[in-house]
């Protein structure tokens, strides 16, 4: 690999990451019992579907709880 990262290279990056931290969450949320799933094709709604809308609020406390033990 070069001594430098070409703008290809740091996409590649920003995106493998955001793959990453995509399945992290929805691995957690599935072992917290929400039923949820990958988006496809960009979808404008988000990254992950959330199954049940009664989940949400769930959802979004789990997700609350990761940012704070990152922070």
């Amino acid at each position: 690999m070069p001594d430098f990262m070409s703008d290809e290279d740091r996409m590649i990056e920003i995106l493998i990451k955001h793959r990453d931290l995509k399945r992290f969450v929805i691995k957690k949320l599935k072992e917290e019992g929400i039923s949820c799933q990958e988006t496809t094709k960009n979808d404008p709604k988000g990254d992950i579907l959330i199954v049940n809308p009664e989940d949400v609020a769930r959802v979004k406390e789990i997700i609350n709880q990761m940012q704070n033990k990152s922070n």
